[in-house]
């Protein structure tokens, strides 16, 4: 899911015309497809991010911004919206490493909350380490 939210986020923000409200739908559609078996936060994050797609996709349409984006999605992102884009993703990873915790996951939390909060998290802990102690 963390991957698809990026995907959605780097589509909005290189072409926001294509993005209107049958495709927001769309994707919600696909994304939720298995909602049932979602718990319940993560299900609420994935909204987030959808809403904060949708906020990318006006602010790229109105051509309000003259800050250097460097033909970089996430610099894009980053200009838009900062750190509120990035949280619902931080969050949704963090479920998914209480639900089913995995090494991969443990470096997507790693990685995210470095760009949320400009802070390391379990810095120099490895995914053993960290499941030991847990």
């Amino acid at each position: 899911m963390l991957g698809a939210i990026e995907s959605l986020y780097e589509s909005v923000v290189t072409d926001p015309e294509a993005w209107g409200d049958q495709a927001f739908s769309d994707w919600a559609g696909d994304a939720l497809i298995d909602a049932d078996t979602v718990p319940k936060q993560a299900r609420r994050e994935i909204r987030r991010s959808m809403r904060a797609a949708q906020k990318l996709r006006d602010f790229w349409m109105s051509g309000a911004s003259r800050v250097p984006d460097h033909d970089d999605w996430r610099t894009r992102v980053d200009i838009a919206l900062g750190v509120r884009a990035w949280r619902p993703l931080l969050d949704l990873a963090r479920i998914g490493l209480e639900e089913a915790p995995d090494e991969e996951l443990f470096e997507q939390v790693k990685e995210r909350f470095v760009v949320v909060t400009s802070d390391r998290w379990m810095d120099g802990v490895s995914f053993d380490q960290w499941r030991i102690t847990r």
